[in-house]
């Protein structure tokens, strides 16, 4: 497998060696999915910086594209989280490739299902606000995660945005692709969520507490944003409101114990 690694800041050159060869290793668990892979390693020059150097890469599947990004103490522990890290995205996208597979599920136009595989998108249809119903949907994860966790399988499935349960506050949270290219997880805005770690931005939700339903509506027909995390204020529990490719909107709920 070919290796791109580009390389910021003061980082050894058997650094950029050690990700070529432990990033390629890993296409033995692929047959001629992958293209190529890339890695960025950064070296950050503050000295207040615990974990100053970074690993960042990505996998293309011809499609789908298995992500992730580790920080740590030196160059060399780095490459090896990420390759860790990376390794196991792959086994479990190989996994539910295959029980996709064999289920051999077919979804209707415009479907989206939290945690099957994202299949090819249509064009979004531009439906007015007043037309657009709810669909609702209830989360995968239904046991506690960290938010690296939640960002593997979210990047596993190729998923924009995961649900799931934060196992340090037992809070609802979401994991989500951030513009700027990093991993962003919204937790309710009582909570501190502010903040860098391990790669990951925490932020607090925009709605400054529990929020009923018909406002989440009314809050995304005016921002129109691809979707928006709330507390809800009939369950007390964090939901995600997202525009479907059909122009509704759905509604992720955590699934019940």
């Amino acid at each position: 497998m070919e290796v791109e690694v580009t390389v910021r800041g003061a980082v050894p050159a058997d650094a950029r060696e050690h990700a070529e060869e432990r990033i390629g290793s890993l296409d033995r668990l692929l047959d001629n999915t992958v293209s190529h892979a890339r890695v960025v390693l950064t070296e950050e020059a503050n000295p207040r910086i615990e974990r100053s150097s970074r690993a960042e890469g990505e996998i293309d599947l011809n499609g789908p594209i298995v992500r992730a990004s580790v920080a740590d103490i030196e160059p060399i522990a780095a490459i090896n989280q990420l390759a860790h890290r990376l390794e196991r995205q792959l086994r479990r996208w190989i996994d539910r490739r295959t029980d996709l597979a064999r289920r051999g599920v077919e979804r209707a136009a415009g479907e989206w299902r939290h945690a099957d595989f994202a299949t090819a998108r249509p064009d979004h249809f531009p439906r007015p606000p007043e037309e657009r119903e709810i669909v609702r949907r209830k989360s995968f994860a239904t046991h506690p995660l960290t938010p690296p966790e939640a960002a593997d399988e979210m990047e596993a499935l190729d998923h924009d945005f995961y649900l799931f349960t934060d196992v340090r506050t037992g809070a609802d949270a979401v994991a989500y692709h951030r513009d700027d290219g990093r991993l962003g997880v919204i937790g309710p805005s009582t909570l501190d969520w502010s903040g860098e770690s391990d790669g990951i931005v925490g932020e607090p939700s925009r709605m400054s507490g529990p929020t009923a339903l018909q406002d989440a509506v009314a809050e995304m027909n005016m921002v129109n944003h691809r979707f928006m995390y709330f507390t809800n204020a009939e369950t007390d529990r964090g939901n995600v409101i997202y525009t479907r490719y059909d122009g509704h909107y759905g509604l992720i709920e955590p699934a019940s114990p």
